[in-house]
């Protein structure tokens, strides 16, 4: 099994080779992060893992896919990231495009689009679709269904949940910026756990801004675990504490067991102070996201 390095990953004879495509001229190279090489063609996609750990991953990937597709529709036709692996010579994945813009904080561009300069009325369906893909994720039976366990080791958002976090120094860390982490502690936190997506941030969500169905798709199965769903939420938090607090509240319309909106702002304060105890240079990286709770006076359910 071999794998692409950084000068074969541009000899795109060599991709139409390994994909049998050569009389496929129009092969593009995607922007693409340090565990994978991906090109696309006509309406496809094409993922070349970079070590044979992530190939790992992504066969994990696609048997979670797998598993909770059927759960998902048909809410979510068309709108989840299906892939299939071809393991050969180069172990590889497929997958149809889905068409849409990022929304991670780039400036906009024809491949991305900010949160902030989407109309009210589309931040307000896209939160619903998101409340409902979380709300049919959450009711999976995890226990019932034969889930992998992780080739990696899973992002978990909550600091707090770390041996090593000290709340006093992180509430200490927070009382300069006039924030009082004592004030955001959730009176009913819940812990119910959950099947978890674990990674919905901007880069996962694929979204037409300029159409009333706003959401075009969702990416990215390989975070998946069972953990507390309040901690699903977070990653919003990388787009906008709005979407965030937005999405939950419609989620909490869906469901029995709800979550206080504190419990997030809780878990994303303590992930910020806990940023800044350890490194004071810090603050340059979340100033934008300490901004979001000058405002907040009041919790509704």
């Amino acid at each position: 099994m071999d794998f692409l390095t950084k000068e074969t990953a541009d000899n795109l004879d060599l991709i139409r080779e390994i994909l049998t495509l050569n009389n496929i001229q129009n092969i593009t190279r995607l922007q693409s992060g340090s565990r994978s090489v991906a090109y696309y063609t006509d309406d496809y996609i094409f993922r070349f893992p970079k070590a044979e750990i992530i190939w790992q991953t992504m066969q994990r990937e696609k048997m979670i896919i797998d598993t909770v597709y059927p759960h998902l529709m048909p809410y979510f036709e068309g709108k989840i990231h299906k892939i299939e692996l071809i393991n050969g010579t180069y172990p590889f994945s497929v997958s149809k495009r889905l068409y849409g813009k990022i929304c991670d904080g780039r400036p906009e561009s024809e491949y991305a689009v900010l949160y902030q300069n989407i109309i009210p009325e589309r931040q307000l369906k896209l939160a619903q679709d998101l409340a409902m893909f979380f709300h049919l994720m959450h009711k999976i039976d995890y226990k019932m269904l034969n889930i992998p366990e992780p080739t990696e080791a899973i992002d978990n958002w909550d600091v707090s949940t770390k041996e090593e976090f000290d709340y006093a120094g992180v509430r200490e860390a927070l009382l300069p910026h006039k924030i009082d982490l004592d004030y955001y502690k959730p009176t009913l936190p819940n812990t119910d756990k959950a099947l978890c997506h674990n990674d919905l941030s901007g880069s996962n969500l694929l979204l037409n801004p300029e159409s009333d169905d706003i959401l075009a798709g969702i990416i990215d199965f390989g975070n998946v675990v069972v953990m507390p769903k309040y901690q699903d939420f977070f990653p919003l938090y990388k787009i906008d504490r709005k979407l965030a607090i937005d999405t939950l509240t419609e989620y909490n319309k869906l469901t029995t067991s709800k979550i206080e909106p504190k419990q997030l702002d809780y878990m994303a304060l303590c992930y910020i102070g806990y940023g800044l105890a350890l490194n004071k240079n810090y603050l340059s990286t979340i100033s934008i996201i300490l901004t979001y709770f000058d405002c907040i006076l009041c919790y509704d359910m």
